[in-house]
């Protein structure tokens, strides 16, 4: 029942984002034209990268588990990906919109319109911070009894592939990818070059999170800066109790929710 209520609660907010575009200030047409080229451009990059990242990850002597049965479960996550990329693309169409009737946006080009370089750095710097603590906490809140049914569909990619990536269902996806509307206010400045870099790296790093193996330099490098890595969030996937950070493990820390932590809790409870 509550699976069932789950689908048709993210069939709502899809049909809600898509039909949305008719209230667009620059027109249906500049919204849903906006729409199609947001979600060929995101589909295409996503799913292009997935199949590169997979390829490679797939030859890898480093797996982090054993075999698997790939083309089934690299088809199913291909289609949610497609899905979650249609989410992505209706927040970004607002945005597009204005730029297709030259109308300003937050997304600048120099760093006197970002506000100076001071501005550009502490203001990026604010930002990873804050949107590190929203996505670990909004994966801990989907892990509760209410929020689970939009999040489980993630957790049947046990063993992951870079195709799993962004495999998550609509109010996931809505949840993770709305800041990308705040770009359509010219007041949320984001200097541009700085912007795009860090949503490729997101990108990359998801890809690299879900491959499914390990590059033992990597490994030994972004944990020491705090940021994810395939091998922690691997064991999320095997193990869905632990590991929720998705950028950074700093949250994981601090909370106590690393597996080698939760495991030494349980062994300091459990009779000798």
């Amino acid at each position: 029942m509550e699976t069932k209520l789950a689908r048709w609660i993210e069939r709502g907010v899809l049909a809600a984002l898509l039909f949305a575009g008719l209230l667009c200030p620059q027109g249906p047409r500049a919204f849903y034209a906006s729409l199609a080229l947001a979600f060929v451009g995101i589909a295409g990059t996503l799913l292009l990268g997935a199949a590169l990242v997979t390829a490679i990850a797939e030859r890898s002597t480093s797996r982090l588990q054993g075999p698997r049965r790939l083309p089934r479960f690299a088809g199913r996550a291909a289609k949610d990906t497609t899905l979650a990329a249609l989410v992505a693309a209706s927040l970004l169409a607002w945005p597009l919109a204005r730029l297709s009737a030259d109308e300003p946006t937050g997304l600048v080009w120099d760093v006197e319109s970002a506000g100076g370089l001071t501005a550009v750095i502490l203001g990026n710097l604010g930002a990873l911070v804050a949107l590190d603590a929203w996505l670990y906490w909004k994966h801990r809140l989907l892990h509760t009894r209410a929020l689970f049914p939009f999040h489980r569909a993630h957790h049947g990619y046990r063993d992951p592939t870079a195709y799993a990536s962004f495999a998550v269902g609509t109010v996931e996806s809505v949840l993770t990818f709305w800041p990308i509307v705040l770009l359509a206010f010219p007041w949320a400045t984001h200097y541009a070059p700085v912007y795009f870099a860090l949503v490729g790296g997101f990108v990359l790093l998801n890809f690299y999170l879900h491959c499914g193996a390990t590059l033992r330099l990597v490994e030994a490098i972004l944990p020491r800066l705090g940021v994810n890595t395939s091998a922690f969030h691997n064991r999320h996937h095997a193990n869905a109790n632990v590991n929720f950070g998705e950028a950074m493990i700093v949250w994981d820390r601090v909370m106590g929710t690393n597996e080698a932590a939760v495991e030494a809790r349980r062994a300091a409870v459990s009779p000798r």
